[in-house]
């Protein structure tokens, strides 16, 4: 190999060739990017010009095309990348076999040590650091760590997958929450007095916020089971792509932190109600202070009409309401939020109707 590396390499910069690799008439090869140099170093600036092989000094005539007149070795690259992809194959072996040998003692490591929890040589054992420490061969301790770490993967995918389906299906219910609540704060407001916009307003922004900050607590929760994902992608990889049973122990050891954090993790998804919106909370913050036996007077509906800033949709609603001090009472919020849902499911059940049979399935 050795031979085989010398003679693919550039006399210039003593490197294995940089393609492409241009050939030259006393039948020496060079990297172009070195030729390039060479030319400037002896001031060969013309298209014309000539130049002396830095090995044999034989002259080179550049016959009025410059160094694009020279001619491309395709052999020699041909063969070159064929000895990269060998002398990669070796190195990916030499390296495996290294993974295998005591930095320390320089002898294989078929030995784990249970109480450091690593593999070691027989050295290691009889006069260095472990010689008091509980040992197993590799080849039982990699079985038996396996068959542990097999466990560990399923364990670790089933809590994955838990955590993620329950995250959305609380994504889901926390948007359902919320689209209903304003649905509500829209179908209530428009019943009250139109001073009661600014209120909804309120409401709304407050519902955004609270939305906003539910939803980012439980897209942190997916987070978390996207990380538990990853982990078990990591799990799976080096449990089909180990390259041998030190390499396996070694990584194995570096997980077993991750692993065991992810199992004994509480899941935040299973306080379900802290992620929800409540309804009968914001409909009673919105009628709050109304007393609704007592109307506007005429007088003030009138100019309520022929105020041009008000959309003609809400002027021929309900009659505006009274504000007062009192707090709402439970059992009309109660009676209205049932009117309230009636009408909601009729809506769903019209819509439901609408859908096309192949859709529905």
């Amino acid at each position: 190999m050795e031979t085989l590396r010398q003679a693919l390499s550039c006399p210039v910069c003593l490197e294995l060739f940089t393609p492409p690799v241009l050939v030259l008439s006393c039948t020496h090869n060079f990297c172009k990017q070195c030729l390039e140099k060479i030319l400037l170093h002896q001031n060969c600036h013309h298209v014309n010009g000539f130049f002396h092989c830095p090995l044999c000094r034989k002259v080179i005539y550049l016959r009025g095309r410059g160094i694009v007149s020279l001619l491309r070795n395709s052999l020699v690259e041909s063969i070159l990348e064929k000895f990269k992809y060998e002398l990669e194959k070796i190195c990916t072996w030499e390296k495996r076999q290294l993974s295998e040998i005591c930095e320390e003692h320089g002898e294989n490591m078929n030995l784990m040590c249970l109480t450091d929890d690593e593999p070691i040589c027989a050295i290691c054992k009889l006069f260095g650091k472990h010689e008091d420490h509980n040992v197993a061969r590799v080849s039982e301790a990699y079985n038996a760590r396996k068959k542990a770490f097999i466990k560990n993967l399923h364990l670790v995918h089933k809590k994955s997958e838990e955590a993620r389906k329950e995250t959305e299906k609380l994504i889901n219910e926390l948007t359902a929450g919320a689209t209903d609540t304003k649905v509500m704060i829209d179908t209530v407001g428009t019943g009250l007095l139109k001073g009661i916009w600014y209120r909804m307003a309120e409401l709304q922004s407050k519902l955004h916020h609270d939305y906003s900050i539910k939803l980012e607590k439980l897209q942190v929760i997916s987070n978390e089971a996207k990380a538990s994902g990853q982990l078990y992608q990591q799990m799976e990889t080096l449990l089909e792509h180990h390259e041998n049973s030190v390499q396996f122990l070694q990584e194995d050891k570096k997980l077993k932190e991750k692993i065991e954090k992810v199992l004994a993790g509480k899941a935040s998804y299973q306080d379900p109600p802290k992620h929800k919106i409540s309804v009968q909370q914001y409909f009673e913050e919105l009628i709050r202070g109304i007393n609704i036996k007592d109307y506007l007077s005429t007088a003030c509906e009138k100019m309520l009409s022929s105020a041009t800033d008000i959309p003609e949709t809400r002027q021929s609603e309900c009659p505006a309401f009274v504000f007062s001090d009192e707090s709402p009472d439970h059992h009309f919020c109660k009676e209205v939020l049932q009117q309230f849902e009636k009408a909601n499911d009729t809506k769903q059940a019209n819509f439901a109707n609408a859908v096309p049979p192949a859709l529905q399935h």
